[in-house]
């Protein structure tokens, strides 16, 4: 079988969140089980930078990468505008089927049209971005009437990664039997942090910590209000890229006298990352609209317990593995509440148990398997 993915940032891009860690991953397993499996992409890096390499290889997975016009445009805007595009038109023919991971820009929007145009079934896995929420709403409905709308009814299956997203799709009027529910897969390699992420930056007590993209509905004002129902010794790390929130989350631990206990680090990898998992009190990814969420699942794999908000797929997951806390979203209180509870050597075992059931149910090689019947199910026309 031979697949091809079309997704707009992709492998190292990770300044663009969760979705080209996903498809890389997936596409690496999806390789393991024999599939032959082609990625088409842009040159999208981070804020400043592009991808050198435009054509290579990486885990048996061949990327094709196009330039985009503006590296600015593409990460301030999501507007994706891959320079000589077209080449790919000629190469649909070429594979059994399409899929397609993000939704709302120009490079799947055109890899949608010619799959569909020459006949090849396409599934599409939003992961969070099928919905109109957050950020330039007014936009997204313009691109929604002009192109949004035929790219949805053209997919011949949908991928959602929890119940909660399942109900969006559903609200959005996408048949019930072209949805499945497949939760996204995570990294289940034992943590191996070389270096003391509190060493690194000076931190001598405790911290709750926040990773992740810096986005409006991530609720981090929430985790630095926490602050103020916690002890003085205990500190907030705001570990992530940079959407255009930092400026006012700096200014509210300022106005709220808690700019000394606040940490901004910018993205952090690995095995720094790993580092800050481990050493955490508890890591909080309260955000809103949050389908599924990785960062939770790599902090239990860390064992380090997580909070969520109660009314996402993120907390749907999070009651199954049995490894962290709900609580309301924008509950600054309630967050504070939880972590006062928090004793990382009682819960030993609780976080033990839920690292069994993350390798267990939301292992990759696992994931791949239920994606490939997918296809199958399509290809054989079911």
């Amino acid at each position: 079988m031979r697949v091809l993915h079309s997704v707009p940032y992709f492998y190292p891009a990770w300044a663009y969140g969760g979705i080209p860690r996903l498809s890389y991953h997936l596409c690496a397993e999806l390789v393991r089980l024999g599939l032959k499996v082609d990625v088409v992409s842009t040159d999208a890096f981070d804020r400043e930078k592009r991808r050198r390499e435009l054509n290579f290889s990486v885990d048996g997975i061949s990327v094709r990468a196009y330039r985009n016009l503006s590296n600015r445009l593409a990460y301030d805007w999501q507007l994706f505008l891959p320079l000589g595009l077209y080449r790919e038109q000629a190469r649909i023919s070429e594979y059994n089927l399409v899929h397609i991971h993000g939704h709302r820009n120009l490079l799947n929007a055109q890899i949608n049209f010619w799959a569909v145009k020459s006949g090849k079934p396409v599934v599409i896995q939003p992961n969070g971005t099928l919905v109109n929420i957050e950020r330039r709403r007014a936009l997204k409905s313009i691109y929604d009437i002009i192109l949004g709308k035929r790219e949805i009814r053209n997919a011949a299956m949908f991928i959602a990664v929890s119940e909660s997203e399942k109900r969006q799709f559903l609200g959005l009027g996408i048949p019930e039997d072209k949805i499945k529910v497949v939760p996204n897969g995570v990294r289940v390699d034992e943590p191996d942090p070389r270096e003391s992420f509190k060493e690194r930056f000076g931190i001598k007590s405790d911290y709750i910590l926040y990773l992740g993209k810096l986005t409006p509905r991530k609720g981090i004002e929430y985790v630095i209000q926490a602050l103020k129902f916690l002890p003085e010794n205990i500190y907030a790390v705001i570990a992530g890229n940079d959407m255009g929130v930092l400026p006012g989350l700096k200014a509210l631990a300022q106005q709220l006298q808690l700019s000394d206990r606040v940490i901004f680090t910018g993205i952090l990898n690995s095995p720094l990352k790993e580092s800050a998992y481990r050493e955490a009190l508890a890591t909080v990814y309260a955000g809103e609209y949050e389908i599924f969420g990785l960062v939770q699942f790599e902090s239990i794999l860390c064992g380090t317990p997580a909070i969520v908000a109660d009314d996402c797929g993120a907390g749907e997951w999070i009651k199954k593995s049995g490894g962290g806390f709900l609580v309301p979203y924008a509950d600054a209180k309630a967050i504070a509440e939880v972590v006062k509870k928090i004793d990382k050597e009682k819960m030993r075992d609780e976080i033990k148990k839920a690292q069994e059931w993350v390798k267990e149910n939301l292992s990759w090689d696992k994931i791949a398997i239920q994606i490939k019947g997918i296809y199958q199910g399509l290809l054989q026309g079911k």
